[in-house]
């Protein structure tokens, strides 16, 4: 695939893993909103002009996609079995639906899509987390032995600006600058059809 006329990616706060579970004031577990259903309705408010750009969209999703997620199209607010790690876990297995879906729907009209882990980031990430994994930010242990934002951020890049050697693979989600295969249950239509109702959306 060659660069695209423009590359779009849907961002989320450092703190995404938190800590008790928490319904904002829109009604939604906080972890949800912020890591998931956020960038889907900002990417489909943005459907048509990135469909008439060709754009590229980039989800920043996380290897926790495949180590501590199992989402349940009954349970997406994750009123059952809380945990601040599963919660982010199942947004990040969520963004990689979400790609996947929007090349499936989308591509042959010109938009692709990818979803990417960056890697360990010595960042403050997940600090104010009461999690364990929190509890790891909160000391040198990153910052020793992860890389830096700056680092991190080239993979962003590699998307952003391909170099003529380079092919992106639409619908795809990388780790380690590489396609990974994840294996995750074939929910992505159910997963649109059950958030498009959750944030009222006209179906496309």
């Amino acid at each position: 695939m060659t660069a695209r006329a423009s590359t779009y990616w849907p961002t989320t706060p450092g703190r995404a893993i938190l800590g008790d579970r928490h319904v904002t004031a829109d009604g939604f577990e906080e972890t949800f909103q912020v890591n998931y259903l956020a960038p889907f309705l900002l990417t489909n408010l943005l459907l048509d002009t990135l469909l008439a750009s060709q754009a590229l969209v980039v989800q920043t999703s996380s290897n926790a996609a495949r180590l501590s997620a199992r989402v349940d199209l009954d349970d997406l607010d994750n009123a059952r079995n809380y945990s601040p790690v599963r919660a982010y876990g199942n947004a990040k297995l969520e963004h990689v639906l979400f790609t996947r879906e929007l090349h499936d729907r989308y591509h042959e009209q010109g938009l692709s899509a990818v979803a990417f882990h960056p890697g360990g980031v010595a960042s403050n990430f997940a600090q104010t987390s009461r999690s364990p994994v929190g509890t790891l930010f909160r000391t040198p242990v990153p910052r020793l032995l992860f890389q830096s934002p700056q680092k991190a951020a080239r993979q962003l890049l590699r998307f952003v600006t391909p170099t003529p050697e380079e092919c992106v693979v639409s619908g795809a989600y990388y780790e380690n600058g590489k396609p990974r295969t994840l294996k995750a249950p074939p929910i992505g239509p159910q997963l649109w059809e059950a958030t498009t109702a959750l944030l009222d959306l006209n179906k496309r």
